[in-house]
């Protein structure tokens, strides 16, 4: 028997998409939504990939609830920890250069709430959205 849950079946991009090929485009989601994958159609780089905090703490610890404490690549410094190294003290990812090419074909998931490109791309990139 399946598992019939909003959470995994809106969680994968079934609500909607956004295409985008321009430096001067900046794709923004749709209200309540999130970009929760991104598909290189070209090699690209980005010059904003902004990653959605809404739903993450600070606090990262055995007693955290689902969620706490992680966080999602981007072109910013990160706010908070998204993982424990081996001693058990929070390490942060560091942001990704501008200069940073994705290749063609790649796909990239978490969550984004701002997505642009660093330069003019033929077939640029699509945005799937969740929630």
């Amino acid at each position: 028997m399946g598992i019939n849950s909003q959470n995994v079946s809106y969680g994968f991009g079934q609500m909607g998409s956004g295409h985008i090929k321009e430096a001067a485009s900046d794709l923004i989601p749709p209200h309540g939504r999130v970009i929760v994958a991104i598909q290189m159609l070209d090699t690209v780089s980005f010059s904003s990939l902004v990653a959605d905090t809404s739903g993450a703490s600070t606090l990262v610890d055995e007693t955290s609830s689902p969620g706490d404490g992680i966080a999602f690549i981007g072109t910013q410094d990160q706010t908070r920890a998204n993982g424990l190294e081996n001693s058990n003290n929070t390490v942060e990812s560091v942001k990704i250069a501008t200069s940073v090419a994705f290749l063609k074909g790649t796909t990239i998931y978490g969550r984004w709430t701002r997505v642009s490109l660093n330069a003019d791309s033929t077939h640029g990139i699509i945005c799937y959205y969740g929630e």
